[in-house]
Formats: structure tokens, C-alpha cells, sequence
């Protein structure tokens, strides 16, 4: 499986900016000179207005309306699809059918054979299946947030592994019983070594209020704070403070670090700063 487009299309970014900021329709309507019918359309994806609609629309929801642009006209990273492989590192992906489709990851340290699974949200065939495939020994199962789509699987690639399972204990209460395997909490400046690769979290709360991302070498596992071009659901002050959290801690980074989001195609810090509508451009 591969992905031809991105996670979230226009509709879909206009509709968590509106609703994570709670932007009544009215305001939409009378700034991009749209019917309510119409911003009904926009979000059920049957219309994409005209440029100057799109970019009127991104200033009252405080986007970048070129990004947004860029997006409802088809933008994806130039490698959406691409594992990735350096001296000491190997990622690769599996698109999950956890009920919707979801990204589960396996980090190698190519020196030592050791590994971690991420996100395992379903199918624990086909993890099982990649990990044998990488000839990896899993010593790690890390989660970036406590929702059923990430963890679906992690009673069956736990027992199979006998690895140690690590996540926020802010998600517990979405884990539904799975919080039991969890060896240690993880937390801003938690930090461990897979193999001989240092890996270090960072909290990044919106989506989720323990939403984790994992970073060692040249990637970085985002989970849901940040997809290709959007990012995960959030409201209010969550919405607000996912944003500043991903620009901070992840957009900061060297633009060459890849990206590997909990949802849709891969990508880069660079292709971030430079197109996703959430991070407006000075």
C-alpha cells in the first residue's frame, strides 16, 4: 500500500481550524463571500473555491492561505512513501487497517539489530511479519498516544516481543485496559537507546493530552500532532498550544529530518515549514 495523497484534504483543514478555534460559520461565510450551503460543501469535500475564497477563508482561520492553496490545488511530499535508510538507521512503514488507516513504524539500529515498533494500532500479522523481514530483535514498543488506532495490536506484538511498551500516562485513560502493559511513563526529556541510537521524547499535548513524539538521528515519529500538511484534531486551548508545541520541538529541527506521522504520507521538516497551512509564514 502507498499513499497518492495527503491524510487531510481541504475540507478537512478548514474544518479542524474552525472548529479548534471555534470560528462561527458566519464569520467564514460573509469574509470569503460564501453561502452557508457552500461551506457545508467545502468540508464534505464536494467544493474548493477560487483562489482568492481559499486565501480569504485561511485569514480569518489564521492559516497560511498560500500553503492552503498549495494544498486544495494537490500538493504531497516529494516522498510520500519512501523508508528510510541511513549508516546506523532503518525505518520502515506499515499502513494499518485499524479501522481507518493508520502508520505503524520499525526503527532498526542497523549496528546492533535491535529495534523498536511504534504505533502498533492493528493487523499484528503483518507487524510481526516486517519485523522478521528487517531481521530486527524488538527491545522497545514505543506509542505516541493512547487512541485505539495506535494500539490495537499491542497485546499480540507485545507478548510475541517480550518488549517493554512506553508511553504517556496522560492517555492512559484512553487505553482501555492497555495502560496494564505499560513498563514506564514517558515524558518531556524521557529519553532511552535503541541498539547504539539515542532516542529522545518530547510532549507535544493537543490531539491527545500525553501525545508523544520520538526523535533520534535524522527522523522523527510524530504521531498525530503533525501529519503531511495538517495536522490531528484539537479544540480550544489544546488546538492553540499543539501548534506552538510541533513548531517548537519539531519544525525546529534540520529540514532534512524525515517526518513519520501516525496518519498519511511521509515527510520532511522542510516540506512542513514550507506547506503546511497551520504554521504561517513571517
Amino acid at each position: 500500500m502507498a499513499y497518492t495523497t495527503l491524510e487531510d484534504f481541504f475540507g478537512d483543514i478548514v474544518g479542524k481550524a474552525r472548529r479548534g478555534q471555534d470560528v462561527s460559520e458566519a464569520s467564514l461565510t460573509g469574509a470569503a463571500n460564501l453561502t452557508s450551503s457552500q461551506m457545508g460543501q467545502i468540508e464534505s469535500y464536494a467544493l474548493t473555491p477560487e483562489d482568492d475564497r481559499i486565501r480569504a477563508l485561511a485569514e480569518v482561520l489564521n492559516l497560511d492561505g498560500d500553503k492552503l492553496v498549495e494544498v486544495a490545488r494537490g500538493w504531497v511530499p516529494e516522498r510520500p512513501n519512501e523508508p528510510y535508510e541511513d549508516d546506523t538507521t532503518a525505518v520502515d512503514r506499515l499502513i494499518l487497517d485499524a479501522g481507518m488507516e493508520v502508520n505503524c513504524y520499525i526503527l532498526k539500529c542497523k549496528r546492533s539489530g535491535e529495534g523498536a515498533v511504534l504505533d502498533p494500532g492493528g493487523q499484528p500479522g503483518r507487524i510481526l511479519g516486517l519485523i522478521d523481514q528487517m531481521q530486527v530483535r524488538i527491545t522497545h514498543i514505543l506509542l505516541t498516544h493512547g487512541h485505539g488506532d495506535h494500539v490495537g495490536a499491542l497485546q499480540a506484538v507485545a507478548d510475541h516481543t517480550g518488549a517493554p511498551v512506553y508511553g504517556c500516562e496522560r492517555d492512559f485513560g484512553l487505553m482501555r485496559g492497555l495502560q496494564r502493559l505499560v513498563a514506564e511513563s514517558v515524558d518531556e526529556g524521557w529519553g532511552t537507546q535503541v541498539g547504539q541510537l539515542e532516542v529522545e521524547a518530547v510532549h507535544l499535548p493537543g490531539h491527545t493530552p500525553g501525545g508523544i513524539g520520538y526523535g533520534t538521528g535524522g527522523v522523527f515519529f510524530s504521531g498525530d500532532a503533525l501529519f503531511a500538511g495538517s495536522l490531528g484534531g484539537a479544540r480550544g486551548a489544546a488546538y492553540t498550544g499543539q501548534i506552538e508545541a510541533v513548531w517548537t520541538k519539531v519544525l525546529s529541527r534540520d529540514g532534512a529530518v524525515r517526518i513519520f506521522p501516525g496518519h498519511g504520507p511521509l515527510t520532511t521538516v522542510a516540506e512542513e515549514r514550507a506547506h503546511n497551512p497551520y504554521f504561517v509564514s513571517d
